[in-house]
């Protein structure tokens, strides 16, 4: 079945991953997941400093992975292994996990539309995509529990705007974080 699938994509959105090329996603997701609890934890919770970080780390995470397995569908599996390692440890995200699947659908079919994985702006585009619709699928979630008190979605307004601000200077930083591991030879 997953074959009849795969042959029905276009010829660049096929996944086409070796075993290491799927070690390496979830390896790297779960290490992006770890290192955003350990500043969730050191932080102290939903300070906002903390909240900044997280974002800016994952972030720049996601951008180097694009970067080193350049195969469609890679940021999917990347933000699905993050979604299950945090349903599992903190029993959070199973009102995102489905947004972050559609947004992830988009993503992929953004990257692909212009270009493919082979060049960074496309990478760029496609994460700075998946960053901002993953803060309007987290405002959603938030107008769904909110829904009766309006006024109380200031709240998550406010948090969700400093992740988003975490993300975009996530953004800068990962590029200059693929520049030096280019210049390490540590990325091609």
């Amino acid at each position: 079945m997953a074959g009849s699938l795969s042959s029905r994509l276009p010829e660049g959105l096929r996944p086409q991953f070796t075993v290491r090329d799927l070690v390496f996603i979830g390896i790297f997701a779960a290490v992006s997941k770890a290192a955003v609890l350990i500043i969730a934890f050191v932080g102290g919770g939903m300070n906002p400093l903390s909240l900044a970080l997280k974002n800016f780390v994952y972030t720049a995470l996601m951008l180097v992975l694009a970067h080193k397995v350049q195969k469609p569908w890679t940021i999917t599996l990347a933000v699905l292994v993050s979604s299950l390692i945090s349903l599992l440890l903190m029993g959070q995200g199973i009102l995102h996990t489905p947004g972050a699947l559609v947004t992830c659908v988009l993503v992929e079919l953004l990257i692909y539309a212009m270009g493919g994985y082979g060049k960074t702006r496309n990478l760029l585009a496609g994460v700075l995509l998946l960053e901002v619709a993953s803060k309007v699928v987290s405002m959603a979630v938030a107008w769904f529990y909110y829904r009766e008190q309006p006024g109380l979605l200031l709240v998550p307004l406010v948090f969700v705007s400093i992740g988003a601000l975490g993300s975009f200077v996530g953004l800068a930083g990962g590029i200059k974080l693929v520049k030096e591991l280019r210049h390490a030879s540590l990325l091609s």
